[in-house]
């Protein structure tokens, strides 16, 4: 199974929004600009890339990098159990 890092988070993140810094607390709309349709695209990219599911509820807890990070995490230790 596949890791996750901040990094590779961050990463996507600043690929996704085209921002270059991009730091794990950002607040995704209100610093880095992002739209609602740049979140999902981002969760979809993560879902593919980690083989997770995330559900649209969990949708609206996203607001910084880190946030994304801890979702990816937790789906990815779901997966072991």
């Amino acid at each position: 199974m596949n890791a996750v890092s901040m990094d590779e988070i961050n990463k996507l993140v600043g690929l996704q929004l085209g921002v270059r810094d991009v730091a794990e607390n950002s607040l995704l709309v209100e610093e880095l600009g992002a739209e609602s349709a740049d979140v999902v695209n981002i969760i979809a990219v993560l879902e593919e890339k980690y083989q997770i599911v995330v559900k649209e509820t969990e949708i609206a807890a996203i607001k910084m990098p880190a946030d994304l990070y801890a979702l990816v995490d937790i789906k990815l230790g779901d997966s072991h159990l």
